[in-house]
């Protein structure tokens, strides 16, 4: 079988094309190999920055293996199908400085959700690091202290936020300001990742208009 689509990361890119490695379904679409998770995200859904987009479920507890290639559940072989780069192309033209960084051992594993709110919170400060203002190393610093205090579903969309992959969702804001398809994401991911976000320093609503002309001719140095 074909997937629908794949997200193009490196992390997931090395595990599909690298040899065979073992792995288990920890939801029905999840599967986990050492500390890295695949989703396995439905078809129409936002699509994730490790996510293969396909109509297959798994069994909790059932076996995985993903190498040369492929992905395997149980008996059924899934190719990757049209990629997705996860990093968005679309970018505000202004943003405001960053807010205070928030604590990876306050915020990281805690929450209500699939993924703690904390962490997505976490996520989304990391991105706009490095998508607003390209502080990579800030962000993979930061990545890195929560990640180790996380969930593996969560430190994975952390370490993707410190490369600057993102959720579908993020992109549609990122590119449009329309916040609606974020704020349906998830239970509550998606108003965390916007609460991060914007404490990074993305402007919302008249802040663009507001702010827009000051920041573009303030000096470019940080």
């Amino acid at each position: 079988m074909r997937a629908l689509s794949h997200a193009t990361s490196t992390q997931l890119m090395a595990l599909l094309r690298g040899p065979k490695r073992g792995g288990t379904a920890l939801a029905p679409r999840l599967l986990l190999f050492g500390g890295y998770v695949v989703s396995l995200t439905a078809p129409g859904a936002p699509r994730m920055p490790n996510g293969i987009e396909t109509a297959i479920e798994a069994h909790v507890g059932q076996l995985a293996a993903a190498g040369g290639g492929v992905l395997r559940v149980g008996k059924q072989v899934l190719e990757p199908g049209p990629g997705w780069d996860p990093r968005p192309t679309s970018l505000p033209l202004h943003c405001l400085a960053a807010g205070p960084e928030p604590s990876a051992e306050l915020y990281a594993g805690r929450g209500a959700g699939l993924t703690p709110a904390g962490d997505d919170l976490l996520a989304g400060y990391i991105a706009g690091l490095v998508l607003l203002h390209g502080e990579t190393k800030r962000a993979a610093r930061l990545a890195g202290e929560a990640a180790s205090r996380t969930v593996p579903l969560g430190a994975t969309l952390l370490r993707h936020a410190a490369k600057g992959e993102v959720p579908e969702p993020v992109h549609v804001l990122l590119a449009s300001g329309d916040t609606r398809p974020l704020l349906a994401f998830g239970h509550s991911s998606g108003i965390a990742w916007l609460r991060g976000l914007v404490s990074a320093g993305y402007p919302l609503g008249r802040e663009r208009e507001v702010f827009g002309h000051a920041l573009a001719a303030a000096p470019a140095g940080r």
